[in-house]
């Protein structure tokens, strides 16, 4: 896949507050940004070719952001992941790395890592 002129930020997080947060912040710094409620509301509808990285909630009901970033891995999908944890867990942090995930932040997290993050992926 093609991703050459990918210039979007997918925020996947159920909680509403959080993703309009998110959302608005990057959209703020001049991001372009689409936001999804679930993992199964992004793999369905998401145009991956368009995504430069994502920001994914691990706790998530149905789903859980590394849940997610395996089934991108299956369709061959690679896209830059920060996952946004709650609970520092070294099992997550580890399959995260597995997984290629490139940052595990936890909650409440720096905004400077998440743009930092963003910056490096977007370019």
């Amino acid at each position: 896949m093609d991703r050459g002129n990918a210039s979007i930020v997918a925020v996947i997080d159920d909680d509403n507050d959080v993703g309009d947060v998110l959302g608005g912040l990057l959209e703020a710094m001049g991001y372009q940004v689409e936001t999804y409620r679930s993992g199964m509301d992004f793999l369905s509808t998401a145009r991956f070719d368009r995504l430069a990285c994502l920001v994914i909630d691990q706790n998530m009901p149905r789903m859980t952001g590394l849940e997610i970033v395996e089934r991108l891995s299956q369709r061959g999908v690679n896209i830059p992941t920060l996952l946004i944890t709650g609970l520092h867990d070294p099992e997550v942090e580890h399959k995260a790395a597995s997984l290629g995930v490139m940052t595990v932040l936890e909650k409440p997290m720096s905004h400077h890592e998440l743009l930092r993050f963003i910056s490096v992926s977007v370019g």
